[in-house]
């Protein structure tokens, strides 16, 4: 019988889609009644875990992207002794006919050396596919170098020879050397179970992990859900780009469409890209990241948003908290967006990458009935499926399922 959920997170705080969910899934499991644990590596702990009965344990390391000291951030990446320590610490004291290990996120700060323990005590594992970190080395089967999605099959010598990384070659050689040290590990871990997030996750997910997962599970994300009046868009006229300002989530073709278009833009977000782009269009408006009254008053000027990624997202939750308010999404169709998309009623399709098929998309909006479509919107938007308790509710079938052995 369950009675423990361990709900591991490179992050104690909210930093990020996979972040979100993690958190806000602890949070509902636990007043369900559960003993729920958040194991991480980062502070600080986020505000909504400390009102609730979520036992948040933080080793308050540097995320490896942040330690000044690189040779041992090089280390810790590759693995991390004393997450392993102080994780095989917390599994000893633990009945693994009772326990559940569910990972989220791990290679910014945990490293694979968490999987280590989970075999040799004998837990039952499941692992949730935000990315593709399992099996890829950069996590996005994304090639940064030339912007677009990787047919090379990862983790594999032609992968190895790839020069795909966001930041270098060397890096890119240490990121498949993090890899083989992971898969070693995870391999030898009999019955991991996979929870995919969207169609397309599991689609581009599977080929690499069907040797060792034979139990595959769909859970929805929760989401944050707009419960005020729909958007009225008829005489809006920004579009809306919401997300990270780096390459792979395609602002570069958010800004030349708008500029092409001659259309007002608003952009909602940071990154590394934000002072480039800010002095290269001016005429866009850049926001930096906001949140609560300060974003729903921008989202109530949207006219519709552009959802430009250029990568497999797996769910990305923009969209459907858009829906939630109404706002029709036009958005590419090599990314699970388009699974929330009926093309041409409730938003628009485009080819992946292609500035052309986006800004053709762009100008069908412009001439469509918007009246209709977000009627089309409301009438197709169910925000049950969205909820936090369904989540959780669907989470609990799974950890049952898994601990049976069924």
């Amino acid at each position: 019988m369950l009675k423990n959920i361990l709900i591991i997170n490179d992050f104690a705080y909210i930093n990020g889609g996979a972040g979100k969910v993690a958190i806000n899934s602890a949070i509902g499991l636990s007043r369900i009644g559960y003993n729920v644990t958040l194991f991480t590596a980062v502070g600080p702990i986020d505000e909504s875990l400390k009102l609730t009965n979520v036992r948040v344990i933080c080793l308050w390391q540097k995320d490896i992207l942040s330690d000044s000291n690189r040779l041992r951030a090089v280390r810790q990446g590759i693995w991390n002794e004393y997450a392993r320590k102080e994780f095989e610490k917390l599994l000893i004291g633990l009945n693994p006919q009772e326990t559940i290990v569910h990972f989220h996120a791990w290679i910014k700060a945990l490293s694979p050396a968490l999987f280590k323990p989970i075999e040799n005590l004998k837990f039952k594992l499941v692992i949730t596919l935000h990315d593709y970190f399992l099996f890829c080395p950069n996590g996005g089967l994304f090639n940064y170098q030339n912007l677009k999605i990787c047919n090379i099959k990862a983790s594999s010598v032609g992968c190895l020879l790839c020069n795909c990384d966001v930041r270098s070659y060397p890096q890119k050689i240490w990121r498949y050397l993090r890899q083989m040290v992971q898969w070693k590990f995870v391999k030898s871990i009999k019955n991991i179970n996979i929870i995919y997030i969207s169609k397309l996750n599991r689609e581009v997910s599977y080929p690499y992990l069907k040797d060792i997962s034979n139990k595959w599970y769909f859970v929805q994300n929760p989401i944050d859900i707009n419960h005020r009046a729909v958007v009225d868009v008829r005489n809006n006229e920004k579009y809306l780009f919401i997300a990270r300002l780096s390459s792979e989530k395609g602002i570069g073709l958010f800004c030349k469409a708008m500029r092409d278009l001659h259309l007002k833009g608003c952009v909602l977000g940071d990154g590394y890209l934000k002072d480039r782009l800010q002095k290269e269009y001016p005429e866009i408006e850049f926001k930096g990241w906001v949140s609560g009254k300060e974003k729903d008053e921008l989202i109530m000027q949207g006219k519709a948003l552009v959802f430009p990624s250029l990568w497999y997202e797996g769910a990305p939750l923009t969209i459907v908290e858009m829906k939630s308010y109404g706002i029709p999404c036009i958005v590419p169709d090599k990314c699970s967006a388009s699974e929330e998309i009926i093309d041409g009623k409730t938003g628009f399709i485009f080819k992946s990458g292609v500035l052309t098929s986006l800004e053709d998309a762009i100008m069908k909006y412009e001439k469509v009935d918007r009246n209709i479509m977000q009627k089309n919107i409301i009438e197709d938007f169910n925000p049950g499926k969205y909820m936090l308790v369904n989540h959780c509710r669907r989470l609990l079938d799974v950890y049952s399922d898994i601990l049976s052995g069924c």
